[in-house]
């Protein structure tokens, strides 16, 4: 299912970038030929992305006297919107800050081993906090490929502690992604496709609030969770 939805998300970015040919010719006038040489810069983009959540099971038996295994079978796509702020550090290299609203869940299945017991939805909705370098190669007629890396922040949104799984209030983790800034007569069009990964726990497993419940066995399942997110933006400047 990754690498599937990998594979459409490389797909709309080379989509996105298909008339670059038109573009980039040698001898093609250049449009807004000092825009990169702002010290500071703002914008906004949108887009889509594909959140997911690792979760690794515990294995143990459970106060039923069963064992389950939860599992992420598909994947939802969901929306972004937030602002870009940039400096231009030197001349191709650019320090930015992107906070960003993800909006979007994430459908968790529990198993025995032989069926499916229970699905649950599990709401990843949250505001990011990335910052990244971008790196751009030398621009070539209307257009200029990039790499950018960096980490981030998130504050998630919208989780209830008395869903039977929900998300911890902080997430942080790296990303590294790729792309290409066009050149239009009044504005710059980034398009940018980004991979981020999660470094820490974000699933509560300590429940004591449903000791007494049933559906415990659903938390006891699972010993903890990171969050990763395949990211298609568009960047307006």
């Amino acid at each position: 299912m990754f690498l599937r939805s990998l594979k459409l998300a490389l797909f709309l970015l080379i989509s996105s970038l298909r008339p670059l040919s038109l573009w980039g010719q040698e001898g093609a006038v250049e449009r807004q030929p000092y825009i990169d040489l702002r010290r500071y810069y703002g914008g906004f983009r949108i887009g889509l992305h594909l959140p997911d959540v690792r979760i690794s099971n515990s294995g143990v038996v459970n106060s039923t006297g069963g064992r389950l295994w939860a599992d992420t079978p598909v994947w939802h796509p969901g929306f972004s919107i937030g602002v870009v702020g940039g400096l231009t550090l030197v001349p191709q290299l650019e320090l930015r800050l992107l906070p960003t609203l993800h909006l979007g869940d994430v459908p968790v299945a529990y198993t025995d081993g032989q069926r499916q017991v229970e699905r649950f939805t599990l709401r990843t909705s949250s505001l990011q906090l990335p910052l990244e370098l971008k790196w751009g190669a030398v621009r070539w007629g209307n257009y200029r490929p990039f790499v950018a890396a960096g980490s981030y922040v998130g504050l998630q949104l919208g989780t209830r502690s008395s869903e039977l799984l929900h998300l911890r209030p902080l997430d942080y983790g790296v990303s590294i992604g790729a792309g290409c800034d066009l050149y239009f007569s009044f504005f710059k069009l980034s398009p940018q496709l980004t991979f981020q990964y999660g470094l820490t726990n974000v699933l509560e497993t300590r429940r004591p609030d449903l000791r007494d419940d049933p559906r415990l066995r659903f938390t006891e399942a699972v010993r903890g969770g990171a969050t990763r997110l395949l990211l298609l933006t568009f960047s307006i400047e």
